[in-house]
């Protein structure tokens, strides 16, 4: 059984819809820094067939849309769908393709970080997966980053080959997890 943080119960994880991928974009570029996304190319994944992108919000002080147990209430014509309400706390986007899919991004933001929220993301993601289809999960991570291996670890991915510097300065890690049947 995986272990961690508990994920706060102010937070939701929903869809990420198209008004959110500027948002998305420019927190990806404080974390990443050049190699992240664009918005342009978070445009162009989320036109994909066979992709899935999730966010995870927390509620923000003073937001009065957050009910007990984060469940947001439903919303009023016009305005943005629930899930978007409240502050970004990370996101996950997923592709998926027969038995196989892969992890392409995953991160929280510096204020989120250590709340569970990557592990509530990654199941997330990893069910959608294995809804699809999927028996095997693949994802690539910039060797230094100890916090995303240990997470990655626990979910009982395995390191299956490296990509010499493929990050500025780092190899990636190629990593896979091979989804038990249910």
């Amino acid at each position: 059984m995986m272990t961690g943080p508990a994920v706060r119960s102010d937070t939701t994880i929903g869809d990420l819809h198209w008004w959110d991928l500027a948002e998305i974009a420019d927190n990806d570029a404080r974390i990443f820094g050049p190699t992240a996304w664009t918005v342009s190319y978070y445009w162009a994944v989320m036109a994909q067939s066979g992709t899935a992108m999730f966010q995870a919000r927390t509620a923000s002080a003073g937001d009065s849309s957050a009910a007990v147990g984060g469940q947001r209430p439903s919303d009023s014509v016009g305005q943005r769908p629930s899930d978007s309400v409240g502050e970004l706390a990370g996101w996950i986007v997923m592709s998926a393709s027969g038995s196989e899919a892969d992890v392409m991004t995953i991160a929280t933001t510096e204020a989120a970080r250590g709340q569970g929220i990557g592990r509530s993301l990654l199941s997330a993601g990893i069910d959608w997966a294995r809804s699809r289809g999927a028996h095997v999960v693949h994802l690539e991570v910039d060797e230094r980053n100890e916090s995303a291996l240990a997470l990655y670890r626990s979910f009982g991915f395995e390191e299956w080959g490296r990509r010499s510097d493929y990050y500025p300065g780092a190899d990636a890690i190629l990593m896979q997890h091979r989804l038990p049947p249910e």
